[in-house]
């Protein structure tokens, strides 16, 4: 299993990547949105992408999952990102955010920031059991 990692904050990215590190799955980190397009593009055989989704600009992260999406990849998606953390935004999202941009699960960054990686499931990922 390979995981895309995209986050301009380095204590988030190195929370997943430590957690992937932990059970044996090879990560490879962007630091922002374009730099994640680009590692994408030059190799798109990952299994997961997760993204944050102010980066260079508000939605940045979120512009970059829909290309990717739109791109027909395969794999599971899944956003990090504080909006999470705000009441009501994880609830409408999971309906949203799987037609914005097929994304399958989300993960709040108050938990990650004490490198607990705790996956919420989208509409999509109803029936799928968690990636890792």
């Amino acid at each position: 299993m390979r995981v895309l990692i995209v986050d301009d904050n380095d204590k988030y990215a190195n929370n997943l990547k430590l957690f992937f590190d932990t059970k044996g799955i090879q990560s490879v980190r962007a630091r922002d949105a374009r730099e994640g397009w680009t590692v994408f593009q030059s190799d798109p055989n990952f299994d997961v992408v997760i993204s944050d989704v102010t980066m260079e600009t508000q939605t940045s992260g979120l512009w970059m999952m829909r290309k990717i999406y739109k791109s027909k990849f395969p794999g599971v998606m899944i956003i990090a990102s504080t909006g999470f953390d705000v009441a009501g935004v994880m609830f409408f999202s999971k309906f949203i955010l799987p037609f914005f941009c097929g994304l399958h699960w989300m993960i709040p960054k108050v938990p990650l920031k004490k490198g607990e990686v705790q996956l919420f499931p989208t509409t999509l990922a109803n029936n799928l059991t968690k990636p890792f």
